[in-house]
């Protein structure tokens, strides 16, 4: 990352959710600050709130499920949202749906457990704005989920190295919410969730 004094440095303590407002061309950092945590990031047109980040169009658009360097993420409307300059990790997850209560009533029978749909909710009233929040809509970056042959999802132990960083480049001006993923009850976040944080960087 460049010795530039970020314009704006966002922390998101474990368990919970924070957003920021990123401007077109400007530069997001998403940092797994002691590293083997999972982030649920989701986005808005900042001028057009029913235009968002769709995992389901990103990988229709891209004809795939992997992202690289150099890869997009689009909108439900086709135009790309951000642009993946650097990526310490290369494994994301845009199947899944973030983590709920009816996640964990379901699969855990704990429907109070912390979640990142009330992360993002978090995230979301700590902006001031009122974006309905969907799980459906989280790109799940740093996760380690794989496809096997016979098309089971399996969720693989978290190895990326503390400060592990992905950088977007916002491709129009957004709203960026992150939820600092709680699951402790399979291997996603090493069984222990950590602080993540997000460097906002002009280009």
């Amino acid at each position: 990352m460049s010795a530039e004094k970020p314009l704006a440095e966002i922390f998101v303590p474990a368990r919970q959710g924070r957003g920021v407002f990123v401007g077109r061309g400007q530069l997001l950092d998403i940092i797994a600050v002691e590293g083997k945590q999972v982030g649920d990031l989701v986005a808005w047109n900042r001028a057009a709130p029913d235009e968002y980040m769709s995992p389901a169009h990103t990988v229709s658009c891209n004809a795939s499920i992997r992202l690289k360097v150099g890869g997009r993420l689009f909108t439900n409307r086709r135009n790309p949202i951000f642009t993946i300059l650097r990526d310490d990790v290369g494994k994301h997850d845009l199947i899944v749906p973030c983590c709920d209560p009816a996640r964990f009533a379901r699969d855990f029978g704990d429907p109070h457990h912390d979640n990142c749909l009330a992360n993002l909710r978090q995230a979301r009233d700590l902006l001031g704005l009122d974006y309905d929040i969907r799980g459906d809509l989280a790109w799940n970056v740093f996760m380690h989920n794989r496809v096997t042959e016979d098309g089971a999802v399996v969720t693989d132990m978290a190895q990326h190295p503390a400060g592990a960083t992905i950088t977007l480049r916002a491709e129009m001006d957004c709203v960026a919410l992150l939820s600092a993923c709680p699951q402790d009850l399979t291997p996603c976040n090493a069984f222990k969730p950590t602080p993540m944080k997000m460097v906002l960087r002009s280009a």
